[in-house]
């Protein structure tokens, strides 16, 4: 009988950091833990990502915000209330590969296709970064070691904001990306938008 093979994934040399440590003052609730199907919105973009990547590590701010035991390695922030900068650092300090791939737990719609874009392109450079109508997404973007320096530094003199991050690195710029991938789930509205796609097979 002929059998129908499915798509290959291709496990990069990578890590996938998923950084899952902001307060949520918006959602109302630690996004992290929502209600996706039977799963949590954490494990799912894990699933949905992580079969291309040879390793998964998952950043929280602080031990309280882990709600459910899962089978990764999580990491802390060093640096309390520092922001999704002070996530990265706690990734790649401990990322068993010189390339890791971050992504917010709240950026659902990324797709595996972007970030293997992002990988491939940070080969020479400090990282990879989508900009999206010229707006840098550093909280979805691919990072290599060398970076890790000018992270550190940028949280001991309080430079938090990670969008300025970039005019310290060497950056390739990956321009032309749909828009709507990088939609973050800010609002209970956006919230249930997702789940109504996701029941409507949107995703």
């Amino acid at each position: 009988m002929a059998r129908t093979a499915g798509p290959m994934i291709v496990v990069m040399q990578a890590t996938l950091l998923v950084l899952a440590g902001g307060d949520s003052r918006r959602m109302g609730r630690t996004k992290a833990w929502l209600e996706v199907g039977e799963t949590t919105l954490v494990r799912w973009v894990i699933e949905r990502l992580g079969p291309s990547f040879s390793e998964v590590v998952l950043s929280f701010a602080e031990p309280e915000q882990v709600r459910e035991l899962v089978p990764y390695r999580i990491v802390f922030d060093r640096k309390p209330s520092a922001g999704p900068l002070a996530g990265l650092e706690a990734g790649l300090s401990t990322s068993l590969n010189d390339v890791t791939f971050a992504v917010a737990c709240d950026m659902p719609y990324v797709t595996r296709e972007v970030a293997e874009m992002a990988v491939a392109a940070s080969l020479g450079c400090d990282a990879a970064i989508p900009r999206v109508a010229g707006r840098p997404e550093p909280a979805c973007a691919a990072y290599r070691r060398s970076a890790l320096p000018k992270i550190t530094a940028a949280l001991d003199a309080g430079r938090l904001k990670a969008s300025d991050l970039a005019e310290e690195l060497d950056v390739t710029w990956l321009e032309g990306l749909e828009p709507g991938l990088f939609r973050s789930l800010n609002s209970p509205d956006d919230y249930e938008r997702f789940r109504h796609e996701l029941s409507r097979g949107d995703n």
